[in-house]
């Protein structure tokens, strides 16, 4: 083929032939350099979309963190100033119930023992708690037994311990504990003194008064003539319960003294000789079942049956019910 002769049209032909090149370019970028265009505007705002969405998920997640932080610190903060709390809380209770002053301390029943004792739960521990200034018969007498108005004083007592929806005690400013150990306090059985209750109702008599340990020895006395008055209780019998162990204790030890005597005056008869081996022979039992179908109550510390190994609690007294 013979190819196009340029020369042939000279400088008009250069011209038209410029003309198109510059056209031919003209619509390729008006067709394809405004897709590339859009394109990468496309792509622009797709990255910086992604960017504010990832931006956005980070904050969030910093956010969160920083939440769990802040609650974890708080829990933290809050279980320190409970321990805080909790820990003022129980010196200002050891500050608060000072001995010797008239404050009242918080206490639990563990045991009741008689009329005028009972064990109870003092920070954490279990102790024997004397009541000041009052004595009840006794139900477990090494020598008497079980005393008239005894086992009533010990069921008064028990019930309104076991009843009593606050217990407290208090000291006085004298002596706190006894050669027993046993702590000496009034008692309070929602907020009235139990020592005083069973004195006016006749179970008690006021006793064991030793200065400075009096201080409410006059409402105490005060009681007790009422007592007396209207004939409760132990004054129900014509004297207090004491009057009447030391008649019992008189008569015991005259004829004790007679049996002697006549032991001198004839050793060789049987029934001087009864007399006589009579309170020293020892009296033994394997188990307190053996030894409660001789003694229902149990028996002190002092008696021919007591051992030991029967008193497993160590409160002077074996096999107790």
């Amino acid at each position: 083929m013979k190819g196009y002769n340029i020369k042939k049209f000279g400088c008009g032909g250069c011209l038209i032939f410029f003309l198109v090149i510059v056209l031919f370019s003209g619509c390729m970028n008006f067709f394809f350099g405004d897709s590339d265009k859009n394109t990468k505007e496309s792509d622009n705002k797709s990255s910086v979309l992604n960017k504010k969405e990832n931006d956005k998920k980070a904050s969030k997640e910093d956010k969160d963190n920083k939440k769990d932080k802040d609650n974890k610190k708080e829990k933290e903060n809050d279980k320190k100033e409970y321990e805080e709390d909790k820990k003022d809380k129980e010196e200002s209770d050891k500050e608060k119930y000072k001995i010797g002053t008239t404050d009242k301390i918080p206490v639990t029943l563990s045991k009741t023992i008689d009329g005028d004792t009972a064990k109870f739960n003092i920070e954490g521990k279990d102790e024997k708690f004397r009541f000041l200034l009052i004595d009840t018969p006794e139900t477990k007498h090494p020598k008497f037994g079980k005393q008239l108005f005894g086992q009533e004083a010990a069921d008064r007592t028990s019930e309104l311990l076991r009843n009593a929806k606050k217990i407290e005690v208090e000291y006085d400013v004298g002596q706190k504990k006894d050669k027993y150990n046993r702590h000496l306090v009034y008692v309070y059985v929602d907020g009235k003194m139990l020592n005083n209750i069973l004195v006016k109702e006749g179970l008690a008599k006021v006793a064991y008064v030793y200065p400075p340990n009096t201080r409410y020895l006059k409402e105490l006395e005060e009681s007790q003539e009422f007592a007396k008055k209207e004939k409760l209780g132990i004054w129900s019998i014509g004297s207090a319960f004491e009057d009447t162990n030391y008649e019992e204790t008189n008569t015991e030890n005259n004829n004790l003294q007679s049996n002697q005597n006549q032991a001198t005056t004839t050793p060789n008869t049987e029934q001087n000789n009864q007399t006589i081996n009579t309170p020293t022979t020892p009296e033994r039992f394997n188990n307190c079942k053996a030894l409660r179908s001789v003694y229902p109550n149990g028996v002190p510390k002092g008696h021919p049956a007591y051992s030991l190994n029967l008193d497993r609690d160590n409160d002077g007294m074996a096999c107790e019910k």
